[in-house]
């Protein structure tokens, strides 16, 4: 499939539906099938750029829990680096394939455009300046909200004054529109997950990695040549909810006293499964270990930078195959 063809069918299209009052006439129910597309995933993103093989590999090694080898691996983190750093637009992927997938010649003003042109689409489509600029400080903000040890959405660091009262029409607006993505904490990881989460504690992630690198500024040798810093942790995550997000996983988290924390719970065929994503090869699993000893699940995966494996009943899982969970 060529690019133009991939883009028409996975081109982001920011739909302010109902809720936003986009449409002024009568909407036509029963006549129409809704379709939300997102950013291109890893999985479109290796399509587009030609990686057929490689990702043929991915899915092969997944379905048999057996070693990447050691080349193939490396290509695949190296082009997850590099995803990191281009997104998932369709604009921004064509851009890189265009330089030859040169992350130096590819132009980075293309997100920095996509997202002005989103804080312009905010006041298009919101009525009154006031709920617009609101809407935005939400969105600008949340990179900081990811920067803390404890990335749980606070309203207070958004201003002094920032109260729940004040922000929780923006913050529905943008997860309405697409433009964010929202993960629950679960009360108690028991069947149906979604009737035990609780409303008011949960964390914001940017609809697609490449924005968030950008409007955190993050320089791409900080990302391809393996830097060590502590907002690479949060990038991770935020990768890791898009990637849930397309496949229609529901994001939660689950929080135990004051410091433990899996990143992502989810209910597939296998039950309740807890999640735990890493940034490179850590293997330092506490909170995991601790929610495997609590609750027991069949299996436990962790996503992180080793090759594929099933140790201790914990599966790992490159960060490169995540959309394969």
């Amino acid at each position: 499939m060529n690019l133009k063809n991939h883009i028409k069918l996975c081109v982001q299209v920011v739909y302010y539906g109902v809720k936003i009052n986009r449409f002024n006439s009568s909407f036509p129910v029963g006549k129409i099938r809704m379709e939300y597309m997102y950013p291109m995933n890893f999985e479109e993103f290796l399509m587009a750029t030609g990686k057929e093989l490689l990702l043929n590999k991915i899915k092969e090694c997944y379905l048999n829990i057996e070693a990447m080898p050691t080349f193939a691996h490396e290509q695949a983190l190296t082009l997850y680096k590099q995803y990191l750093c281009v997104g998932g637009m369709p604009e921004s992927i064509n851009n890189f394939i265009e330089n030859n997938l040169d992350i130096l010649k590819y132009d980075s003003n293309i997100i920095s455009n996509i997202i002005e042109m989103y804080i312009a689409d905010m006041k298009k489509y919101v009525k009154g300046n006031i709920e617009s600029v609101k809407i935005e400080k939400v969105y600008k903000n949340i990179p900081s909200q990811l920067a803390k040890d404890k990335k749980r959405f606070r309203y207070n660091l958004i201003d002094e004054d920032g109260r729940k009262r004040k922000y929780e029409t923006p913050i529905e607006w943008l997860i309405s529109s697409g433009m964010v993505l929202a993960s629950h904490k679960i009360k108690k990881p028991e069947i149906p997950l979604k009737v035990y989460t609780d409303e008011d504690m949960f964390k914001l992630y940017l609809s697609d990695v490449g924005l968030l690198t950008s409007i955190s500024e993050i320089k791409y040798p900080d990302i391809m040549l393996e830097r060590s810093f502590e907002f690479k942790g949060a990038i991770t995550e935020n990768y890791i909810a898009q990637e849930f997000a397309v496949k229609d996983i529901s994001l939660y988290y689950w929080t135990y006293g004051k410091n433990a924390e899996v990143d992502f719970i989810i209910y597939n065929d296998d039950g309740i499964i807890p999640v735990e994503v890493k940034s490179g090869n850590s293997v330092k699993s506490t909170s995991l270990n601790l929610y495997i000893r609590e609750h027991k699940p069949k299996y436990a995966i962790r996503i992180s930078t080793q090759n594929f494996g099933f140790e201790n009943n914990i599966k790992s899982v490159p960060l490169y195959a995540a959309f394969l969970i």
